[in-house]
């Protein structure tokens, strides 16, 4: 499916400046990090340096053709190709919203460590195990439950560091309050309401 036909899908999922902010906080000093399924590149569009180098990898083909303007960008798919690098290549990498894509996310988890250095950091954002949210999406083919989402990266050989939720909290964006919404989402009715991922943070 090519971006033109999929405008309001990518339209709806434009990663905020916020968010992108926090997940560079995240990564530290990193400055070579993989965007594994990047869509339209918004990750490295807010990169905070330019010496930090920002690689994707999606399927599809017009949307890499965007990320090229903000990303090293390739078109690859995940379910049936290795990610081409080499061993122990990036310092940090970003899987937000791509594990719920895939029919075997363990591979791609191992495929992730692999390519990570020995100490490097991964973020990933999975959706949560709630029907509203999970089937929300038509390219979704599953959800995570908090524990599901750990074992997957500790079955690949990661270290779990951080656990927490994520969603979008109305103004939170705008009001440059994005730090605060996994604290947010530890309220009962904020999280009923608004908590659609698992974000982990994982070590190598």
């Amino acid at each position: 499916m090519t971006t033109s036909s999929k405008r309001a899908y990518y339209g709806n999922r434009a990663m905020a400046a916020g968010l992108a902010a926090r997940y560079f906080r995240e990564f530290g000093h990193a400055r070579r990090i993989l965007d594994v399924g990047c869509g339209t590149g918004d990750f490295g569009r807010h990169r905070p340096t330019a010496d930090v180098e920002i690689h994707g990898v999606d399927v599809d083909v017009d949307a890499v053709r965007q990320a090229t303007q903000h990303e090293i960008a390739v078109r690859l798919d995940v379910e049936t190709a290795p990610l081409p690098y080499d061993d122990s290549f990036f310092d940090a990498v970003l899987a937000k919203d791509i594990f719920e894509h895939v029919l075997d996310p363990g591979r791609l988890a191992r495929e992730i460590h692999r390519v990570l250095r020995p100490g490097g950091v991964v973020v990933a954002s999975v959706v949560v195990a709630r029907p509203e949210r999970v089937w929300a999406d038509y390219t979704h083919v599953r959800g995570f439950t908090r524990r599901s989402a750990q074992l997957l990266l500790e079955d690949a050989g990661f270290t779990i560091e951080a656990v927490w939720r994520m969603g979008g909290v109305p103004l939170s964006n705008r009001l440059r309050l994005v730090w605060m919404v996994p604290h947010l989402l530890c309220l009962p009715g904020f999280n009923q309401l608004w908590a659609s991922s698992w974000e982990l943070r994982a070590c190598k």
